[in-house]
């Protein structure tokens, strides 16, 4: 099945990090303007997320659109659900800030990274490519999941 890929709009950028934590390609950058983000939507065969009723008077206009109804980031992130099926096994796979696909690393290779208590409770560590943050699946994942309604992909502390 084709994975739908995202720009988001100015007023979308917390959706756009809730979509990269449900594993979804989303681009936001809030530096770029609708212009430009529409710009990358049309070249890259992206769906142009948005909130703006006034599009249509933009140029250039997006070739594939979808209007967001909510100015809720969690009921946002609801509809976007109930339009394309969740991929579970992508949950939590994304850089949330550069949107890029993390990479596992030796948790030894982390152990200066992170604080002594992370490193001694959890087993599996990720690392964004892009800006080298470290990443693990603890409770700030299972409380964003149990949030944004997707399955809990955090693991569980060590003994």
């Amino acid at each position: 099945m084709h994975r739908p890929r995202f720009v988001v709009d100015g007023m979308l950028e917390k959706l756009g990090r809730y979509l990269r934590c449900a594993g979804w390609d989303a681009v936001g950058d809030s530096q770029l303007s609708t212009a430009s983000r529409v710009e990358i939507a049309n070249r890259d065969g992206r769906v142009f997320l948005t909130r703006n009723r006034r599009l249509r008077h933009h140029h250039p206009l997006p070739l594939l659109e979808r209007r967001i109804v909510s100015d809720d980031p969690v009921e946002q992130m609801r509809e976007v659900l109930a339009l394309w099926p969740l991929e579970p096994q992508l949950v939590f796979t994304r850089c949330i800030r550069c949107n890029v696909e993390l990479e596992q690393v030796e948790r030894e290779a982390v152990r200066a990274l992170v604080a002594p208590r992370v490193f001694e409770h959890y087993r599996r560590f990720f690392r964004c490519p892009e800006c080298a943050t470290v990443f693990w699946k603890g409770s700030h994942v299972r409380n964003t999941c149990r949030k944004l309604g997707l399955p809990d992909a955090s693991e569980r502390p060590l003994e």
